[in-house]
């Protein structure tokens, strides 16, 4: 069977969680003092992704989703060089963007200045 995911129901400290979970509860305000890391994603984002289902979001602006395995996601976050990368590799101590980008706004973790390496 599956791993289960235990989601608080009140805010807590985020500082021990990582990638998905992380951007799952910091989205869902449920991390202290922790913004949410993901922006909106335009239509036009993301030009390597293949197979894009565009749609309305928030009655406001063009998105688009993919299908995999007969399900919808919408999972990826636009790095600031352009490139996308999935929430997976959001605020997992490595930089996936190749700009740091995908680190920037985490609060999980520390950058080391002399090395660059991410800290938890």
């Amino acid at each position: 069977s599956g791993t289960k995911l235990m989601i608080p129901n009140s805010t807590r400290t985020c500082e021990h969680v990582f990638g998905e979970v992380y951007v799952y509860l910091s989205c869902t305000g449920r991390c202290h003092n922790t913004p949410c890391a993901l922006q909106p994603l335009k239509h036009d984002s993301c030009p390597g992704i293949q197979n894009k289902i565009f749609t309305l979001a928030k009655n406001s602006y063009l998105t688009f989703l993919i299908k995999q395995g007969g399900m919808y996601h919408k999972n990826f976050f636009k790095c600031d060089n352009g490139l996308c990368v999935r929430f997976d590799q959001l605020c997992n101590l490595v930089d996936d963007c190749g700009d740091g980008s995908d680190e920037r706004k985490c609060k999980n973790h520390f950058q080391c200045i002399t090395s660059s390496f991410y800290i938890p």
